[in-house]
């Protein structure tokens, strides 16, 4: 009886330690980083296909497709709020990456 306590005890998953938590956030946190880096030099290019729906591509990836396709959404969206000119569209994109990247970040953290 006392070696299966024994057993069962030695089974126990162990609580992850407090280096383990900041070593997983310092790799969410260089992640974010080169993704950030990758998403500056993207560029989006967005028109509207015969049935007048916006369509959009990018000329390279982030590295994670839901922030690829975020971006693609948030470039229609400025577009369609009244955004013109590459500098109006650029600076609509760029206020929202901020958001963008929080998003991912709780993400990331979230399957980790």
């Amino acid at each position: 009886m006392i070696l299966t306590i024994l057993l069962l005890a030695a089974v126990q998953p162990v609580a992850p330690s407090v280096e383990d938590e900041a070593a997983e956030n310092g790799a969410v946190e260089d992640e974010i980083v080169v993704i950030g880096r990758r998403l500056n030099s993207i560029s989006a290019m967005v028109g509207k296909d015969q049935k007048g729906r916006f369509t959009c591509s990018l000329d390279k990836s982030s590295g994670n497709v839901n922030l690829d396709k975020r971006l693609c959404k948030t470039t229609v969206r400025c577009i369609r709020d009244g955004a013109t000119g590459d500098s109006g569209i650029k600076a609509c994109v760029e206020a929202e990456k901020p958001k963008l990247m929080a998003k991912l970040r709780r993400e990331l953290e979230g399957s980790r």
